[in-house]
């Protein structure tokens, strides 16, 4: 995609991806260690979006996989 963003003072623009992650609560906070350590941006986006609902057949796959 292509991303259009203010940064240090000029508009960038840059080709990127957007990736979507899929995490328990309980591993957030080791998720977003690893991709400040190894992402290339200084300051990457990283947006948390919350379900307020989950289908209990999803939630347990995910806590079976993760």
């Amino acid at each position: 995609m292509k991303s259009v963003y203010f940064w240090e003072g000029l508009i960038q623009t840059d080709a990127e991806y957007l990736i979507l992650i899929k995490t328990l609560p309980e591993k957030y906070d080791a998720l977003e260690t690893f991709i400040q350590t190894n992402h290339s941006y200084e300051t990457p986006e990283i947006v948390v979006l919350q379900a307020a609902d989950v289908s209990e057949s999803y939630l347990a796959w995910m806590k079976k996989s993760l």
